[in-house]
């Protein structure tokens, strides 16, 4: 768990939808202890969908499977060099 690690967690990458939970209020758990915690979301489906069914918020750092390594080290990185949003969900 995330208080048992004890260090600074700088991303979290998470699938929008999992079978067990989504990833926004898993987001919204692990901010709680990690405030500077930031977010990468991936899925399989478009995320013009997610956007549209109310996921994710517009904008919010996202990134369409399937998706290479280099695509996936590029978003990383951009997403940790971007300033803060006020909100990630």
């Amino acid at each position: 768990m995330v208080s048992e690690f004890g260090g600074p967690i700088h991303l979290l990458l998470s699938d929008v939808i999992m079978p067990d939970s989504e990833g926004p209020p898993l987001f919204d758990r692990l901010a709680k202890a990690q405030p500077d915690l930031r977010v990468l979301y991936m899925s399989g489906y478009a995320d013009e969908a997610v956007v549209r069914h109310g996921v994710l918020v517009e904008g919010t750092p996202f990134l369409q499977k399937p998706f290479t390594p280099p695509a996936l080290a590029r978003k990383v990185r951009d997403v940790l060099d971007a300033p803060p949003p006020a909100s990630h969900v």
